[in-house]
């Protein structure tokens, strides 16, 4: 257990759902197939979350008019896994453009209790293909566990919502549809645009994408969702194909890469929390391996440590199996102690073989530790 600044217990997490059609943390198999929202911004190029459009080796987008629906083949372009951003390009040769596009991209702070509305293509194999409008307000100005990346709001998302469009009453979009909590009634979550507008600005054509100009302004909200529901296109997603799913490096944290078995992070991270992440995952025949990072918050000049409890289990298909030995941290009592401000230290934990074909384990310390981390997906490396 580490003596911490700011603590943040990860078991919270089992109560969130992200909304991304078939994408859900907990699954067994990851799917090959699968749908989310974008929408529609200048010079063809489209917005959506991370984790639609991560791992997808093909995407197609389709935008419906009235009883038509064009579907046009897309690429990513530039990925924000931090804060769990997608800008995809179209690169078809039937596309022609978007026109003037109506809606603004509002990046100040939207005022809380100011209405707002959604529209996405949640749940499609139950629900249909055609576009969903819900309406609510502004919650909070900080989402989950108080990230101030998010917005808090009452308008309800389902999966499929995930990349759409969250509209203020002026019809300006201010924040990108990403997480729902499925243990609140109507808590979602949406990315706030000024991190859209940090992304953008990465394009080396970044002129002129962001729609700075919107004329929906005394509307009312009929009329609003008639002017944009053509820009908000239904993104399918497939793993399969050989086609590179992206043209250029991805942004954020850096890919995992070591071990034979790897985590995979999905945005509401589940092998992270506040400063300590999961690394990588080893699995051999005797032992599973955990390597992990920490890095020191404290100030210079104050005294900043962490240590493991030795009760330490990690829980997979049924079974408990007890830390056997840990390398790089000390067996509490005793400490590790950093050195310096924003030292950051790399350690592993060593348990008992988990048993073949494990998709999800987790890994929790005991008592009031906020080293608990749930639904720690694998894939192979």
């Amino acid at each position: 257990m580490r003596k911490r600044i700011v603590t943040i217990y990860l078991f919270v997490l089992l109560a969130v759902t992200l909304s991304a059609q078939g994408r859900f943390p907990f699954q067994t198999q990851q799917p090959t197939e699968w749908s989310g929202t974008g929408w529609a911004l200048n010079k063809g190029y489209i917005v959506t979350n991370h984790h639609v459009a991560d791992n997808a080796r093909t995407i197609r987008v389709s935008f419906s008019h009235a009883d038509t629906t064009v579907q046009y083949s897309a690429q990513v372009v530039l990925m924000d896994e931090e804060n769990d951003l997608a800008l995809l390009k179209i690169n078809d040769s039937k596309f022609h453009g978007f026109g003037t596009l109506p809606y603004a991209i509002k990046t100040t702070l939207a005022d809380v209790g100011e209405s707002v509305f959604v529209l996405g293509y949640p749940l499609t194999t139950t629900m249909g293909e055609e576009i969903k409008l819900t309406t609510g307000i502004i919650s909070s100005h900080s989402g989950f566990q108080g990230s101030k990346v998010q917005y808090q709001m009452s308008a309800p998302v389902q999966p499929g919502n995930s990349g759409g469009p969250l509209f203020d009453d002026n019809g300006n979009i201010i924040g990108v549809v990403n997480a729902k909590h499925s243990d609140a009634e109507n808590v979602s979550y949406a990315i706030k645009a000024s991190y859209l507008q940090a992304l953008v600005g990465r394009l080396q054509d970044k002129d002129g994408v962001m729609p700075t100009k919107g004329n929906l302004a005394g509307l009312n909200l009929p009329e609003k969702v008639k002017n944009v529901k053509d820009l908000v296109c239904l993104i399918h997603c497939s793993s399969r194909g050989e086609t590179p799913r992206s043209a250029t490096p991805k942004y954020g944290s850096s890919q995992i890469t070591k071990g034979a078995k790897v985590v995979r992070r999905p945005y509401v991270d589940f092998t992270r929390t506040a400063n300590t992440r999961i690394v990588s995952v080893t699995i051999t025949d005797n032992e599973t391996i955990v390597e992990m990072t920490n890095s020191n918050e404290a100030a210079e000049g104050f005294s900043q440590w962490m240590s493991i409890d030795k009760n330490t289990t990690i829980t997979a298909n049924g079974q408990e199996l007890k830390l056997k030995r840990a390398e790089g941290i000390a067996i509490s009592p005793d400490k590790t102690v950093f050195t310096k401000a924003g030292e950051t230290k790399t350690f592993k934990l060593v348990f008992p073989a988990i048993a073949k074909g494990t998709t999800t384990f987790n890994l929790v310390e005991p008592g009031e530790s906020d080293w608990k981390f749930y639904g720690i997906s694998l894939k192979e490396y």
